[in-house]
């Protein structure tokens, strides 16, 4: 009877140290512990910036590789035969097939999932994180847009170690579901500002599309 009573005991006191991180406010829970997590992450990614790592874009329809250059709101990514860079003001995207760069802000700019930097920085203000489930040395957190989005849920695996993210799957709401799983860590990389610049020098001929 005291052994039942005992693990009685432990269960609710471990169920109040859960809630306790947990607040409602406005009719909606506040998951601190989650945003706490966030905020860990947003303060990894500027400690190692510039970085680097490799991803794998997988969908139901087909998966592709690809890498990707950090440092602050600048960024450089290349997967297939494109390339996005962002000088911290405008987003140019290359397609090589057509040879075209469509040019856009970045507040215009839709799909700005590839500037992590950025995207967690705002997550805990655009979002309602919420820690779902530790699993096999990672943190399960749902981010709910709070405002309207094309975004019905991103979900984020992050390492307890690292602070870093291994995967994002992105639901958008038109059915759609993007997986990024990511690897190959280095920070500290040797960077310029010019490299997340769109040089048209070394795009011969390139068709400029310029929507800002």
């Amino acid at each position: 009877m005291k052994k039942i009573l005992l693990l009685f005991v432990i269960i609710c006191l471990s169920s109040f140290s859960g809630f306790s991180q947990r607040e409602v406010k406005d009719g909606l829970v506040i998951d601190k512990q989650a945003q706490k997590i966030i905020s860990d992450i947003s303060s990894k990614l500027k400690a190692e910036s510039p970085l680097s790592f490799n991803f794998i874009q997988k969908s139901k329809a087909n998966s592709e590789k690809g890498t990707i250059q950090l440092n602050g709101n600048k960024y450089i990514a290349s997967f297939g035969a494109n390339s996005i860079f962002c000088d911290g003001k405008s987003i140019y995207i290359y397609q090589k097939e057509i040879n075209e760069v469509t040019i856009n802000s970045i507040e215009e700019a839709e799909n700005e999932i590839l500037n992590i930097s950025k995207f967690i920085s705002e997550a805990n203000t655009k979002f309602r994180p919420k820690l779902i489930r530790e699993e096999k040395g990672n943190y399960i957190i749902d981010l709910i847009p709070k405002t309207k989005s094309e975004y019905s849920k991103i979900r984020l695996r992050v390492n307890k170690q690292t602070s870093r993210i291994s995967s994002m799957e992105v639901n958008y709401k038109g059915g759609g579901i993007y997986t990024y799983d990511i690897s190959n860590y280095k920070t500290k990389v040797l960077s310029k500002d010019s490299d997340y610049s769109f040089n048209n020098k070394e795009y011969p001929s390139v068709n400029i599309v310029d929507l800002r």
